[in-house]
């Protein structure tokens, strides 16, 4: 069963994907990546990736921890560009979260780099 946090403050935006996820620090001071359901993809995308980390973590594979994570959409009052405050507002109660990674990168497969198996 996945624990459920309470975000208590909104970070920053991550602008890379189209769900456009937010950085929020939760009632456990931890951080976290949160993948909104008010986002243009919907709640269909937090159940996809919900059933992804769960599945990669059956399969023995080494994924951030997956939280829900509670937001009130009073959250959105503190970012300042309307586009991103809006599925911050609309995103008010459950979403999924992954435990944040300090200095982690974001994998492009177009790239086509082979990434060594101990930085995987």
């Amino acid at each position: 069963m996945l624990r459920t946090v309470r975000a208590v403050r909104y970070v920053q935006p991550f602008r890379e994907g189209g769900s456009v996820p937010a950085l929020v620090e939760a009632d456990d001071l931890g951080l976290y990546v949160v993948k909104l359901r008010g986002a243009s993809q919907g709640a269909e995308a937090l159940v996809a990736e919900l059933v992804a980390g769960e599945l990669a973590r059956a399969l023995g594979l080494l994924v951030p921890e997956l939280v829900f994570v509670e937001l009130d959409r009073k959250l959105a009052e503190s970012e300042p560009d309307p586009e991103l405050a809006r599925p911050l507002e609309a995103s008010a109660g459950s979403n999924i979260g992954l435990d944040y990674l300090p200095g982690s990168i974001t994998f492009d497969l177009a790239t086509r780099r082979t990434i060594d198996a101990t930085m995987a």
